[in-house]
């Protein structure tokens, strides 16, 4: 297990990440006013653990293709400041709801069998520094970036999200938590145009030499 402590801080989020947060956060370690999954999934709440695995089962399934898990993937049209807009009837998914939908699924596969610690965190762990940290000393480095890459150079949604998954298999399997927040408010901008996209993909660069040299520096101090 890679510890996170290095990556300092946190992070503004939007409203719309924040929601996300706070969804994810929900689900692995319980609370909200309804108190629906008290305990959470790391207390063992029945109710945590079904949507976990009804959200990590929706995991590459479209988006709408799974009404059971719209409590946790698909957020209240009437909220302002997640909707500055209005959204029109029978339109296609928004890009709030693509991203909710593909960050709370990727969430959920990863903390599904993580009984231990939230794999949601509030810190400043954005994917490509997770994704850093785990390239560094592994035989498979280049794969790993490989794959990465091909992530943020996706033609389309699905082959998106197919690198997306193979990706937090690996983050589950090293134990590196995210900020899912972070990651949903990413997705947005990267459906916002050509100029947004490249600053996502701009920072996720910056963030893999970031998370990479941290691991560097840490397996050097061990």
């Amino acid at each position: 297990m890679m510890n996170e402590n290095s990556d300092e801080g946190k992070i503004r989020l939007s409203p719309f990440g924040q929601w996300v947060a706070r969804k994810a956060a929900m689900l692995a370690t319980g609370g909200g006013s309804d108190k629906a999954t008290a305990g959470g999934y790391i207390g063992n709440d029945s109710k945590a653990v079904a949507a976990i695995a009804q959200l990590a089962h929706a995991a590459g399934h479209e988006v709408g293709a799974d009404p059971d898990i719209f409590v946790w993937t698909v957020p209240d049209e009437d909220d302002a400041a997640i909707y500055p807009y209005r959204v029109p009837h029978d339109c296609a998914p928004t890009a709030e709801e693509m991203a909710a939908h593909l960050a709370m699924t990727l969430f959920a596969v990863q903390q599904q069998s993580h009984r231990e610690q939230s794999m949601q965190t509030d810190s400043n762990m954005s994917l490509g520094r997770a994704v850093g940290m785990i390239a560094y000393g592994n035989f498979n480095e280049k794969g790993i970036r490989s794959t990465f890459d091909k992530m943020q150079t996706a033609n389309g949604w699905a082959e998106m999200s197919h690198h997306a998954r193979r990706l937090i298999k690996l983050l589950k399997r090293e134990e590196i938590p995210l900020n899912y927040g972070l990651l949903a408010q990413d997705l947005v901008r990267l459906r916002r145009g050509r100029e947004t996209a490249n600053l996502v993909r701009l920072q996720w660069g910056r963030d893999y030499q970031s998370g990479y040299r941290a691991a560097m520096n840490a397996a050097s101090d061990e």
